[in-house]
């Protein structure tokens, strides 16, 4: 069975000042359009928390981010609220049949979030 764990915290502050161009490279237009519809303040919230999560997803593969696209890593909102990754391109290969459980919280002045890479034929979810 491959596992991964991955953990990463983000400054809200840091995301009320990204340039149109750092946002369009680290984020799938999807999300950026969800944020477009929020207040400044909850959009930098909804921004730090899906960056958490995209460095997570990293950390969980044990690999980093190297080679990836951020754009292949989105993060959605399942109808209860849940976040669920959904992957694309070479962020789909690296998961390979394994899931991903991904939980996201924030509470000024950060937003932290975490994956967990498991399951598969033999995996325990």
């Amino acid at each position: 069975m491959d596992m991964g764990i991955g953990i990463d915290v983000v400054n809200i502050d840091r995301m009320k000042h990204l340039s149109e161009h750092a946002c369009q490279r680290m984020f799938h237009p999807e999300e950026l359009k969800e944020a477009e519809l929020l207040s400044s303040e909850r959009r930098a919230e909804y921004l730090a928390g899906r960056f958490a999560a995209k460095e997570a997803f990293g950390k969980a593969l044990g690999t980093g981010l190297s080679g990836l696209s951020l754009q292949e890593i989105r993060v959605e909102r399942q109808s209860d609220g849940r976040p669920v990754l959904r992957l694309e391109g070479k962020a789909l290969q690296l998961l390979g049949a394994r899931k991903a459980l991904v939980s996201i919280s924030h509470d000024q002045p950060v937003a932290v979030a975490m994956v967990v890479l498991g399951g598969g034929a033999d995996g325990p979810f």
